[in-house]
């Protein structure tokens, strides 16, 4: 038996059967799964089942059950793991260049990165954020350091030097930034390209796009992403509290699919909107771009605000894992096993310098690159120790058998426990599975006081009903 970590078993061996190349057993602290990444399905195990493939209970029949699901097999066979090398030395996958983080010409109620116009941040004494020469820095304590358009090209020569071939350019807004001689993002994207860069992505409320810059952003290659919160105008610019600007984006999402450009839209889901969210899909669809499953509001920066967190039912309906649909592809199983689902490889770069984790872990600098080059950021133990972790670090996920084929968030868990849990150990908060007794939709993970664990089944009676009406709709259609 060759063991990885401490919870994923390939070629258990019985009697007469030895499971297959490609296929894992993984216990949990009640029930067990099996994973099979030839097929790519994942198998639910009772307590029963655990016990005979832990070598605790001998039982021929249930391993012949086996068979026909091609799981287990008589034949011999050279036991050379079915896994990918796991990876070493991941290299730099992606990086969110944040060239703008304070400005943005929306001031939206939700905004993680406390973004707003420049003469808002102005009049209520918040230091502005444009480029000051390093010369005028220590004269000027007043404003805040940020990187210049050069430093900005040497970031991104540092980070695919570090292997990496995908990036986003991100504010704020995008659009606002300006190098000291005037420089845009598009010179930023320009540059990212010519370096060798795969895929570079804007991301955008698309108000100050026109056609010159679609144009633009169609010679270059770019892709787009797009925050549109309601198909109704009211509702998004209560959101945005920017009149017009529900006409400004939605005009320039025609000029993108009009010229062809790859462009995803992506819908924050809080209470402002909640109401209007499944025409907004239908919105979106019929305007032929692709979206995903609406994000629930994050508890981060003006995010963290009781009165506009949507409300318990559409949490429900559009946040929470309420029952097992997992994948056991080979490829993403060797990638949790090695490291954090989600952050491996991955990295935001302020434009104050400051080195995230996450887009969305705003209060977690791992290095600052004004300070310390690139790459000695990357290599760095800080940010090497969230990199690395895995469900196995994760309180509740290190006893549950889907942890290796399930996706985290880190930032999420952290912002939901509002602090009282630590980055890396902070229980899923979007999972209603307990794998101590091996229910689902009962309720969710919460940490108390002292960061511990616990089942909240406050939300259970909810998360029936909305399950009840959801089996209904699709009854009805």
């Amino acid at each position: 038996m060759i063991e990885r970590r401490h919870g994923i078993r390939e070629f258990l061996s019985f009697d007469e059967y030895t499971l297959l190349p490609g296929v894992f057993f993984v216990p949990g602290a009640l029930r067990g799964a099996i994973y099979d990444t030839n097929s790519g399905k994942v198998y639910s195990l009772n307590k029963s089942a655990c016990e005979i493939l832990s070598g605790n209970v001998e039982n021929p029949e249930f391993l012949r059950k086996l068979e026909p699901l091609d799981l287990v097999t008589k034949e011999k066979f050279e036991r050379k793991s079915a896994l990918p090398e796991l990876l070493q030395n991941p290299p730099l996958q992606f990086v969110w260049f944040e060239i703008i983080s304070d400005d943005c010409n929306e001031s939206c109620v939700h905004c993680y990165a406390d973004s707003m116009p420049p003469a808002y941040r102005k009049a209520i004494g918040i230091p502005t954020g444009g480029f000051i020469p390093m010369e005028q820095v220590a004269d000027d304590k007043k404003e805040v350091k940020k990187i210049s358009f050069e430093k900005w090209k040497e970031l991104i020569n540092d980070s695919y030097s570090l292997g990496c071939r995908r990036c986003q350019f991100i504010g704020g807004e995008p659009m606002l930034y300006r190098g000291e001689n005037g420089e845009t993002v598009f010179d930023l994207a320009e540059y990212a390209k010519d370096t060798g860069f795969e895929f570079i992505e804007i991301f955008t409320n698309a108000t100050m796009l026109t056609k010159e810059k679609v144009q633009r952003i169609k010679e270059l290659g770019l892709s787009v992403a797009v925050s549109l919160y309601s198909s109704d105008e009211k509702t998004h610019e209560s959101v945005t509290k920017t009149p017009g600007s529900f006409r400004k984006t939605t005009e320039a999402l025609k000029l993108l699919k009009e010229e062809g450009i790859p462009t995803r839209v992506e819908i924050v889901l809080m209470r402002p909107n909640e109401k209007t969210i499944k025409e907004t899909l239908q919105y979106v669809e019929e305007m032929g771009f692709s979206h995903r499953q609406p994000d629930v509001l994050r508890p981060k920066g003006r995010g963290d605000n009781p009165t506009i967190m949507p409300s318990k039912e559409s949490a429900v309906q559009y946040g929470l894992m309420t029952s097992p649909n997992f994948v056991a592809d080979r490829n993403t199983l060797s990638r949790y096993l090695s490291g954090h689902s989600c952050l491996l490889g991955k990295l935001t770069i302020t434009d104050n310098g400051d080195v995230l984790p996450c887009i969305f872990s705003r209060n977690l600098a791992v290095g600052n690159v004004l300070s310390a080059s690139l790459h000695e950021v990357v290599v760095g133990q800080k940010l090497e120790t969230i990199w690395r972790s895995t469900k196995d670090d994760v309180l509740v996920c290190q006893d549950c058998e889907y942890r290796y084929v399930c996706f985290d968030c880190r930032p999420l868990s952290e912002g939901v426990n509002q602090g009282k849990g630590e980055y890396l150990t902070a229980p899923y908060p979007r999972c209603t599975y307990n794998p101590y007794n091996g229910e689902w939709a009962k309720g969710v993970w919460r940490v108390d006081e002292n960061g511990k664990p616990y089942y909240d089944e406050t939300l259970g009676p909810i998360i029936q009903e909305v399950l009840a009406t959801q089996k209904l709709e699709n009854y009805q259609q």
